[in-house]
């Protein structure tokens, strides 16, 4: 799972649960919101100095902490081992769960506490999860769980936390069915309602007030991954690039699914908008899978289309086991084109795209 939520949720939709705090704080409030949604907008002219200022006006709280992680996540995504970055934004997101802790010394339910430590917790999660380091990922699960069971008692009193109900209830229920062996683990938890949960993200991507684009972006990794609708999912995409559109990964959800669903004209010119990236060598690799899916399946040129196919595998290197997932749609494209030529050289690309993919169903076959 990838867990990508704003702090605007807690700042704002707890700010009636909270006394001196910095939700009283409306001015910085308004900061925050406007830097997040520049941040998710891949403008980050001034988020340093929002990261400054917040550290200097609350050097106790864990909000500036979590800001700058959040900061550093987007601005240098993807952020993985390999990255001299990670050890920082490890850093930042354990210093913001420590100052959460200490203020639920005082209070253990207090909801902004809960919640900053919640999304610290998530976040650290996600990036042990990404870069294929589960078993770091164990000692945050039974406090997550607390904390986000916190969070079911307040959905009825603040709209926004449908967000973190919808999730629990999907994902409860459908990540054992994906991944059965994680059938006994769960079992310790309760049950779920996947379509309870679908509809809990869409009702709060439509009427949520802080966490629509955080719902959205979840119904596009569930209609993907999950269900296999590509037609759902190519829906939620457009929405979430026409609301973040400097955003190159979600442009890059945006042309995936268009691929998957063989239109073609459509995804060219975004493929040649998400080439403006190419500095990012993450999003060139991607540029070039897509640019082969292209060539292979509009334009019939097998040739050119491994040439791509290659290029991205030899530049994913540095961003293993990350990109391990979205490099198996290449090996995918080299099954497919040595199957005539060579079928033995065939077999032994698409075990690899296999081994690699997370997901099988999403091979652009």
């Amino acid at each position: 799972m990838k867990f990508r939520f704003t702090i605007v949720f807690l700042l704002i939709s707890l700010s009636a649960y909270a006394q001196h705090s910095i939700l009283d704080d409306q001015q910085t409030i308004q900061k925050v919101e406007s830097e997040l949604d520049s941040i998710y907008n891949y403008n980050f002219d001034t988020s340093e100095a929002i990261y400054k200022e917040l550290k200097l006006t609350y050097p106790k709280h864990p909000l500036p902490s979590l800001f700058n992680a959040v900061r550093i996540y987007w601005q240098y995504f993807p952020v993985t081992p390999a990255d001299t970055l990670s050890n920082l934004y490890i850093k930042y997101n354990t210093d913001a769960i420590q100052k959460a802790e200490t203020l639920l010394e005082n209070n253990k339910d207090n909801p902004e506490a809960v919640f900053f430590n919640l999304m610290a917790r998530l976040l650290i999660m996600q990036y042990y999860a990404d870069n294929h380091q589960s078993s770091k990922v164990a000692p945050h699960i039974r406090t997550v769980y607390k904390m986000t069971k916190k969070g079911f008692k307040l959905s009825d009193q603040v709209q926004d936390f449908l967000f973190s109900t919808g999730l629990y209830n999907y994902y409860r229920e459908a990540y054992p069915e994906k991944h059965p062996v994680y059938k006994p683990f769960a079992y310790f938890f309760p049950d779920g309602d996947k379509k309870l949960g679908i509809k809990q993200l869409e009702k709060n991507w439509h009427d949520g007030i802080f966490l629509d684009a955080e719902s959205l972006s979840f119904l596009v990794y569930i209609s993907l991954n999950f269900e296999g609708n590509f037609s759902k999912s190519s829906r939620y995409t457009k929405e979430l690039h026409k609301a973040y559109p400097n955003n190159p990964l979600y442009l890059s959800y945006r042309i995936r699914t268009l691929l998957l669903l063989h239109k073609y004209k459509k995804a060219l010119p975004l493929i040649d908008q998400l080439n403006t990236y190419s500095s990012n060598e993450f999003f060139q690799v991607m540029v070039y899978i897509y640019q082969g899916i292209y060539a292979e399946k509009k334009d019939k040129n097998l040739d050119v289309a491994e040439e791509f196919y290659q290029k991205a595998i030899e530049l994913s290197d540095r961003y293993k086991p990350f990109i391990n997932s979205r490099i198996s749609y290449a090996y995918y494209g080299l099954a497919r084109i040595w199957k005539n030529k060579n079928n033995q050289k065939s077999i032994v690309f698409r075990n690899k795209a296999e081994s690699l993919s997370s997901y099988p169903h999403i091979n652009f076959d």
